[in-house]
């Protein structure tokens, strides 16, 4: 069954949680404690010895009779079920509210063994006596200036520890964070090289300030006030940037790839592309094709990111990146739509020809954001199960939303490294969840090989690849960002531990990218500026344009979206010289193409003016290309006979919605034909297909 989510409820005891009953969409249903309960109506119900859940299909929970049964939190199925199990499903579990207690009540939740080994950092401490007795004498040692004595004698680490905790609106110290900001964990327990296991040993002093419950160590309501009174607040996150890119990424050489410039010139040689029927994709998936994916290879600014070699048999395929993304972008922003299995220009995509490049990459970027056409992590393929039934994977949208608001904090023109990235990400709380059951996911196998095991769905695995797939494959091809890689081999082995992978050189095909830089048309793109001025593009190319109707080619050479420009409107005669052709200029203007463009151009690479003879040309093209209109789509109607014709073409009742066509035929609007069908039936006259 489906499960939407989950109503977490404390139980104060276990005859309250066995007479506990709940109703769901008006349906009552009993709960028992301690097992898995199958309850009438589709609702099951799971216990533990401290928490009572029931799940629900669709339904909206309503509780009844509660007894000594207090709601704590409504949490997702996703992130409660590992709760339930002891297992971790994501980085951070889920934190239930907490009541904020006093330093006395948490002493008095410890054992009389736990307080003894606290006493241990306070020395002037009696271990005799009984638990209460415990309790004050802690009480006693952390008054006064001692409390602030204790804290100056834990480690730096410590004392970072006990001031995120102090500062934290909830007072609790969230592990994952503290990581990500400063690179290590505090020590709460003594180290001993005798110990397998470094919690097992005995507490530090640390344990005097931050205290364990329901999976989360805070610090005390009291405590705190204390403590801000002479522990000072933590610094704030800073995300690192480099100068200068290293030479080296690990073992191999990075490469830097310019998106910005490649982005503005990508993108109007892309619509011309699909404007000449060059661009297919499958009418089924929507995903380009081969020969599509070889084509834009070979079209696209500096191709594809890495030349991709004939793989031996062992050896992993990185193929396609910015060939494979850029249809799924025309696609998702309504630039393009199918024709069967050839993409065409939509009415958006004729604009977009004529509208700043920089503003149309930013209806692009703003309409993937909210795409749901395409899940980038699909792309990471040795992954499986993504499409298990009951969906394994979270929804998109939120994943691209945090990070899109992280790069909005970037400084343009800072290099980055995807690393420090993505810690700033962690340690500032901008997380996102890539799957809602990693127990679907699974490398070669289901079982072994599932990602639900520990360690098996950490950020670096789950996370961290989603981010590198969105910034490699959809963020740089739109100029937002620069990038710095290297080959995906080798880049990111922090999977070989994991069940499957002994022949993997890579996880996905985006472990390579090491840094990135947001552009100025990244700020532009993601808001953090308000105006993109783009450097004028020159040409190097230098043309004649005769009276003839030809152009030649006289200096430099063609780009491939000049090419494309020059094929919209002449025929190629010999290498570097075409003849412009009046059928191809009016087949250009009915398709919504201005011919002032191709002045524009011929103008802007040609030192003489256009002669007259060229001029008569666009003028005339631009007129013949008009000349006919659609004005509807029409039936023609065969008739019996030429009287039949002439009584509809002439009688009051029709000849408003027909005219005459030869001897035997009418024909009638498409949105008339209802209305012209009534009329002949009143006449008593009937019409067949």
């Amino acid at each position: 069954m489906l499960i939407t989510g989950a109503l977490c409820l404390e139980v104060k005891s276990r005859v309250s949680a066995g007479g506990t009953r709940i109703s769901a969409g008006g349906r009552r249903a009993g709960v028992g404690y301690g097992r898995k309960i199958e309850m009438r109506s589709g609702i099951q119900g799971i216990a533990r010895p401290d928490f009572l859940a029931v799940l629900v299909e669709g339904d909206p929970l309503a509780v009844a009779d509660w007894e000594d049964v207090n709601v704590r939190t409504i949490i997702t199925f996703a992130d409660f079920w590992p709760l339930l199990l002891g297992r971790k499903c994501s980085e951070e579990l889920p934190r239930l509210p907490m009541p904020i207690i006093s330093l006395t009540e948490a002493l008095n939740n410890l054992t009389v063994d736990n307080l003894k080994s606290l006493m241990r950092w306070l020395p002037e401490a009696s271990r005799i006596g009984k638990k209460s007795g415990l309790v004050e004498e802690i009480l006693r040692n952390l008054a006064g200036d001692r409390l602030q004595a204790l804290w100056e004698g834990l480690d730096k680490t410590q004392r970072l520890a006990v001031a995120e905790a102090t500062y934290a609106e909830d007072g609790c110290f969230n592990a994952t964070r503290f990581r990500a900001k400063y690179g290590r964990l505090p020590n709460f327990s003594v180290r001993d090289e005798r110990r397998r296991h470094e919690h097992h040993g005995p507490p530090t002093a640390l344990c005097l300030f931050l205290y364990y419950q329901n999976g989360w160590r805070y610090v005390p309501a009291d405590l705190n006030e204390r403590l801000m009174a002479f522990v000072p607040a933590p610094e704030p996150v800073r995300l690192d940037t480099v100068d200068s890119l290293p030479g080296i990424y690990g073992e191999s050489p990075l490469s830097v790839r310019l998106c910005e410039r490649d982005a503005l010139a990508d993108l109007p040689l892309l619509l011309r592309l699909v404007d000449q029927g060059k661009l297919k994709v499958s009418e089924k998936t929507a995903l380009p094709g081969t020969a599509t994916l070889q084509l834009l290879c070979g079209q696209l600014s500096g191709s594809d990111y890495y030349a991709e070699p004939v793989p031996g048999p062992t050896d992993q395929e990185i193929g396609p990146i910015k060939a494979f993304s850029w249809p799924m972008l025309l696609q998702a922003a309504g630039l393009v739509q199918r024709n069967g299995s050839k993409l065409v220009l939509s009415k958006a995509g004729l604009t977009a020809l004529t509208t700043p490049t920089a503003d149309v990459l930013v209806k692009i970027w703003r309409k993937w954001l909210k795409a749901t056409s395409l899940d980038e992590f699909s792309r990471i393929d040795v992954i499986k199960g993504q499409k298990a039934k009951g969906g394994a994977m979270a929804a998109v949208a939120p994943r691209r939303a945090a990070i899109a608001e992280m790069l909005q904090r970037c400084p343009a023109g800072k290099w980055i490294s995807i690393d420090a990235f993505s810690r700033f990400m962690v340690a500032t709380g901008h997380t996102f969840d890539v799957a809602r059951d990693p127990w679907s996911l699974y490398i070669c196998e289901p079982d072994y090989g599932s990602l639900g095991h520990s360690g098996y769905h950490d950020w670096d695995i789950l996370q961290l690849r989603y981010m590198l797939c969105f910034l490699f494959e959809y963020v740089a091809p739109l100029g937002i960002i620069d990038i710095a890689y290297t080959e995906p081999a080798g880049a990111r082995p922090n999977f070989h531990d994991m069940w499957g992978t002994d022949e993997l050189q890579f996880l996905s095909r985006y472990d390579g990218l090491a840094y990135f830089r947001v552009t100025s048309l990244g700020a532009y793109c993601l808001g953090a500026s308000g105006h993109y001025t783009p450097a004028p593009v020159q040409s190097s190319v230098r043309l004649s344009v005769m009276p003839g109707m030809q152009v030649k080619v006289i200096a430099g050479r063609l780009s491939a979206e000049e090419s494309l420009v020059l094929d919209m409107w002449a025929t190629e005669e010999a290498d570097r010289l075409w003849r412009l052709d009046l059928q191809k200029a009016i087949v250009a203007v009915e398709r919504g193409h201005d011919i002032a463009e191709l002045r524009e151009f011929l103008q802007a690479r040609d030192d003489q003016p256009v002669p007259d003879t060229v001029e008569s040309f666009i003028k005339r093209a631009g007129k013949e290309g008009k000349a006919l209109k659609v004005a509807g789509t029409t039936l023609l109607i065969d008739c019996n006979d030429a009287q039949m014709a002439a009584m509809l073409a002439t009688r009051k009742e029709t000849a408003h919605l027909c005219l005459r066509a030869g001897d035997k035929h009418v024909v009638v609007r498409l949105e008339d034909e209802d209305k012209f069908r009534t009329h002949i039936r009143a006449l008593g006259y009937g019409m067949t297909a």
